[in-house]
């Protein structure tokens, strides 16, 4: 669960938490919407959201959806959960960034569900967005060539309580991992995206227990599932690989943190796929907080690194030299730089925190990296004012850029992110 500290301007931000007992999903689909900078508002229908007997429904698989040129202007699309007189909004911003890697605004904002703290993910265009919400609804949103935005449902309900998202190009639409336990509907759900952009919530696929992220194993379908339990076992562990099926099945688990107080925060796999890197950020626990990799082998899981002593780990970014982590401290108000050396025994070494530029990040929490092109390893985080970027670079090199600060209001409080492909 992440903490937040006081603010100078107010007397305390909750944001975003997450935690195991979170409660069922709720809320249905309001009018879709387009909001342009101007402050023009038109309506238009909202896409139809149903519910499959079975499968993964959407019917999106077989569409184009071409990520285009690597090297572009994209769109950075950032959650603004408080209104300015500090009362719960549902705001959403669009910033460009420049294929230079300029980050500024565009002046557009509009309204889905109140956001969490969570990724914002894409289709490979980059059209289609898919935002967690903090009622657990997910924001869908399509974005055009010239950043304009429409709605296409601005609080998709399902059997789902949704805690994070990931695109998946076979599926045609996302996995939803509801981090609940089973009993309380805890498990791996799916949003289809069809062709003409129909959104399907399907059923849940399998049950799990305390879920943060599913992500898959480069030339493999193989699924590894960062979960307290999966399909029903037992034992302590948190990171599960799993074969889809179907049926799906558990092909191994590993206990990554060595006992059963971890919560966790955040999941990122190292662009060689050798390792999975998991930051555990409990604030119920004696156990200090940690971070810790577990090896990837060709058929299972290996070998299990902890690093103890870490204060409140919340978001994870990898380099794409992959030589370099980046860890943030939300609680710390810290960026943390650990050195990757996917050969040894023990692959990660704390180096410290980033040397800062200017003035250090205020309650860094969700990220979102940019992963192709020449802007390959920037990384955008959502702070309290605004937007902080970091950028890896050849030789283990992590450069602060600083923070682009979106206007100093509550109204400007960044809580989740995503960028373009």
């Amino acid at each position: 669960m992440k903490r937040f500290a006081a603010l100078p301007f107010a007397p305390l931000l909750l944001l975003a938490a997450c935690g195991d007992d979170a409660g069922t999903g709720g809320g249905g689909a309001g009018d879709s919407t387009s909001t342009t900078g101007s402050g023009t508002t038109t309506s238009s229908s909202v896409m139809s959201t149903t519910s499959t007997s079975g499968g993964t429904g959407g019917g999106g698989g077989g569409c184009d959806r071409d990520p285009g040129a690597a090297d572009k202007e994209r769109f950075v699309v950032v959650g603004h959960p408080y209104d300015d007189a500090m009362d719960p909004d549902g705001t959403y911003e669009v910033l460009r960034l420049s294929a230079a890697g300029e980050l500024t605004s565009t002046g557009t904002r509009f309204s889905m569900g109140r956001p969490a703290d969570r990724a914002i993910r894409f289709t490979p265009d980059g059209e289609i967005g898919f935002a967690v919400q903090d009622d657990g609804t997910v924001g869908v949103f399509r974005l055009d060539a010239a950043g304009n935005v429409t709605v296409l449902d601005e609080a998709l309900a399902g059997d789902f309580y949704a805690e994070n998202l990931r695109w998946d190009d076979d599926l045609g639409g996302v996995y939803v991992i509801d981090t609940n336990f089973p009993e309380n509907g805890g498990g791996i759900y799916t949003i289809g995206l069809g062709c003409d952009e129909t959104l399907t919530a399907g059923p849940r696929l399998f049950e799990s227990k305390s879920a943060r992220d599913i992500l898959f194993h480069a030339g493999t379908k193989d699924a590894l599932l960062a979960a307290r339990g999966a399909l029903g076992s037992t034992a302590v562990a948190h990171v599960h690989r799993l074969d889809l099926g179907p049926p799906p099945s558990v092909i191994t688990s590993v206990d990554a943190f060595g006992d059963d107080e971890a919560i966790t925060s955040w999941v990122a796999l190292t662009r060689n796929g050798k390792h999975l890197v998991l930051g555990d950020n409990s604030a119920f626990s004696a156990v200090p907080n940690r971070v810790a990799a577990v090896e990837i082998t060709a058929t299972g899981l290996g070998s299990v690194q902890t690093i103890e002593g870490f204060e409140d780990p919340y978001s994870i970014a990898v380099s794409p030299f992959d030589d370099a982590v980046v860890v943030t401290s939300g609680f710390g108000d810290g960026i943390f730089v650990f050195d990757y050396d996917p050969a040894a025994a023990q692959p990660l070494m704390l180096r410290g925190e980033l040397p800062y530029e200017g003035s250090p990040p205020q309650l860094p929490g969700a990220l979102a990296t940019v992963d192709r092109g020449s802007l390959d390893g920037l990384v955008l985080i959502a702070d309290v004012r605004g937007v902080y970027q970091v950028r890896f670079g050849a030789g283990a090199t992590v450069e602060d850029l600083g923070v682009v600060d979106l206007g100093g209001g509550t109204e400007d409080i960044v809580v989740g992110i995503g960028v373009q492909p």
